[in-house]
């Protein structure tokens, strides 16, 4: 799936150009979470409406904030550049992390953000408890992780430590209990997670997107807003065919890269290529030889091929490509492959297939990725931002999307469980990607051909 030969003059290109993967703009469908039936669109806005809060955004974020405030009979206006799920939301590995990367971050939060973390950790199981209450269809499973390392690491254990005194059900396991966890003798250590798990993030997207429409949510898609302009007390937002007047917007659009109002917002965050595989459905007798618990993995310390195995039996992986070679697909399986034989040798005659490739960018606050929180931002008088989720959406947009609706509810912002803070440009954007891209990836990819790791 490299990026085909220019078509013949006057055909339409099969698939997206070299410049689109490098953007992470390629159409959804290119990914491996839709289901090969496309879903009905939502249809754009038309006409010039009026609402009590307009969201701008349908991701993980988005969607979450607008079905919360649907249910708390708050009227929403949801509206969607392409459709729900089509951005990063829908382009991520499938993890749902119940776990933050570090807390040493929030220390400088007023009482060192105990009142997020505590939210948090009584709301780990969020995309569980949606899924089942709203009776999404999104392949949502509470399978568990694990972080998997070739040695001993003692950060690792202080993890343990760090979170069991916070409830959670997770111990540190040795080669045995990994082996019979993964079905692999590759590692000797980790973590093994009771809570967290996987989901189809499209399909739960979509799904957290139906119910708010179904609650009286007026969501469109196809419907990108060109400007945001105050108007008698409140905002005016267009798009192309129409407008939506509300005293309170609120953007979840993924680091805003691209709009034209408030611009100062895309200059917040520290954008990263990423690219996803998943492969064809493997035969159950090949199932059976990896990943027997079914639990998501991650590999520690580098991460370079977290894996799931979804509902369909395919395995489902992500990672950040080269510098100039997001297009290069093969490249990539390549890379998976080698590792899939090298730590499950059962699958060696076992033909893999790829199925679907695909990019996408994500939007983080912080140069470091254990920093990266999201922020919340006071973009004007009535108007709030929510961005840069980073690698953590899963749980974290719908986590943050619903505590924000219930903190426009009570209109008290003060108690955000993140600062407000105003926009202001990070310095250096560009440098992070180029960090990540040209050295780390690059570099941890050598160590883990040579078992360095």
């Amino acid at each position: 799936m490299t990026n085909p030969k220019q078509q013949m003059a006057g055909q339409v290109a099969l698939y997206p150009s070299a410049q689109a993967y490098e953007a992470g703009v390629v159409p959804i469908r290119f990914s491996g979470w839709p289901r090969p039936a496309p879903q009905a669109p939502y249809a754009a806005l038309d006409a010039d409406i009026e609402a009590d809060v307009v969201v701008v955004g349908a991701g993980l974020a988005g969607t979450s904030l607008c079905l919360h405030l649907a249910e708390r009979g708050v009227q929403a206006v949801l509206l969607e550049a392409d459709q729900p799920g089509s951005g990063a939301s829908g382009r991520n590995a499938g993890h749902v992390q119940p776990y933050l990367g570090s807390l040493d971050a929030l220390r400088d939060l007023p009482n060192q953000g105990h009142a997020f973390i505590d939210y948090f950790v009584a709301n780990r199981d969020l995309v569980f408890d949606l899924s089942t209450r709203l009776g999404l269809d999104a392949d949502v499973a509470r399978c568990g992780l694990v972080e998997a390392a070739n040695r001993e690491h003692g950060a690792l254990a202080h993890k343990a430590r760090v979170w069991q005194g916070l409830g959670y059900a997770v111990e540190v396991v040795g080669k045995e209990q990994l082996q019979q966890l993964l079905g692999t003798a590759a590692y000797g250590y980790g973590l093994h997670w009771r809570e967290g798990g996987r989901l189809n993030p499209y399909l739960f997207t979509q799904g957290l997107a139906a119910r708010a429409a179904a609650l009286g949510a007026r969501v469109y898609g196809n419907s990108c807003v060109l400007a945001c302009a105050a108007e008698g007390g409140q905002w005016r937002l267009r798009t192309a065919t129409g407008s939506v007047r509300a005293a309170r917007v609120v953007l979840c659009t993924n680091g805003h890269a691209g709009n034209p109002f408030f611009p100062e917002l895309a200059r917040t965050q520290f954008p990263l290529l990423a690219c996803g595989l998943a492969t064809r459905p493997l035969p159950a007798a090949a199932l059976a030889l990896i990943n027997p618990a079914r639990v998501a993995l991650m590999q520690y310390p580098a991460g370079l091929y977290p894996l799931v195995i979804d509902g369909r039996g395919r395995l489902i992986t992500a990672t950040i490509p080269g510098h100039g070679q997001a297009q290069d697909a093969q490249r990539y399986f390549d890379y998976f492959l080698r590792y899939l034989r090298r730590t499950f040798p059962a699958l060696a005659g076992v033909p893999i297939e790829l199925e679907s490739y695909w990019t996408g960018m994500t939007a983080n606050s912080s140069s470091v990725y254990d920093a990266a929180y999201p922020q919340f931002y006071q973009v004007d008088k009535g108007v709030l931002a929510l961005l840069n989720l980073g690698s953590w959406g899963n749980l974290m947009g719908p986590l943050l999307g619903r505590h924000l609706a219930e903190v426009l509810v009570t209109g008290r912002l003060d108690r955000l469980l993140l600062p407000l803070r105003e926009p202001r440009a990070v310095r250096c954007s560009g440098l992070f990607e180029t960090k990540i891209r040209r050295v780390l990836i690059p570099a941890a990819r050598l160590a883990d051909r040579l078992g360095l790791v």
